[in-house]
């Protein structure tokens, strides 16, 4: 990966992290360092199982008008996948209606209705070079389910702009294209006992567009919290993370299937 490509990504990452924390007083903020080890990625278009290592910060905080959340992957991979590097980031800045309303709707099955908008963005240093690039705008939905901390519903626009600068270059989906992405996400928080578990993730459904099939990518995540029983509740997670990815990169028939060992620390 280019300097010009990190210090552009870094770039993005602060700035997102700037506005997260400057766009009003936060109310609340959560901050986590993720470390993933999974070994039956496929990324080269054949059935041979590339391991990566993925160090992922994730930032989550609400404001008086809405909130942020974004991640920053940093991947690296065995040599199967030429030992490749990688980094990949999503920002979402959620406008809340009911909060500029002035109006309390947390009673309600849907307690709030939020405007979102985001950016997705990536670079990997193999011989393909893919460089994904996605603007996201639409409503966001956050339901009242029973025993969920949260479960909230994205309907975006997804804008892909995506290219790739290896064998000669291009668009990663034959050209520029507008299509759909409709993202269910959740926390579910429960006790075994005397232990405290928690079921989170995210469910990204985007529509066909271009040469891209209609993918589905799921990354649930089990998680135990290990620190509970040292004192330190809610600091230190150990668990799964199970990838589904369905046509994976919109390449039809292209999947991965399997879980990865999850480390999480929250600051």
């Amino acid at each position: 990966m280019s300097r010009r490509k990190i210090g552009l990504a870094l770039a993005l990452i602060a700035a997102a992290f700037g506005f997260s924390t400057t766009a009003g007083a936060a109310d609340w903020s959560d901050n986590e360092v993720h470390v993933l080890h999974g070994s039956k990625f496929h990324d080269q278009g054949n059935n041979v199982d590339t391991k990566k290592t993925i160090l992922t910060l994730q930032h989550a905080s609400g404001y008086k008008y809405g909130r942020n959340f974004f991640f920053v992957d940093m991947i690296k991979s065995d040599a199967t996948d030429s030992r490749a590097s990688e980094i990949y980031g999503e920002w979402y800045h959620t406008v809340s209606l009911s909060k500029l309303q002035g109006k309390d709707w947390s009673k309600d099955f849907v307690r709030d209705i939020g405007i979102t908008g985001a950016i997705n963005y990536g670079s990997k240093n193999d011989a393909f070079g893919s460089n994904p690039r996605v603007l996201l705008l639409g409503p966001t939905f956050d339901l009242n389910v029973p025993g969920f901390a949260f479960f909230n519903v994205d309907v975006l626009a997804y804008h892909d702009t995506g290219r790739f600068n290896g064998f000669g270059g291009g668009k990663l989906c034959g050209s520029t294209e507008t299509t759909y992405q409709v993202t269910p996400a959740w926390l579910l928080p429960f006790n075994v006992g005397g232990a405290k578990f928690s079921f989170t993730g995210f469910m990204d459904i985007i529509g066909k567009h271009g040469t891209c099939a209609r993918t589905i990518l799921t990354q649930p995540q089990l998680r135990w919290d290990v620190g509970n029983h040292f004192g330190k509740s809610d600091t230190v997670f150990l668990g799964i993370e199970y990838q589904y990815w369905r046509n994976k990169f919109g390449i039809q028939g292209r999947r991965d299937n399997f879980p990865q060992l999850l480390l999480v620390w929250k600051l």
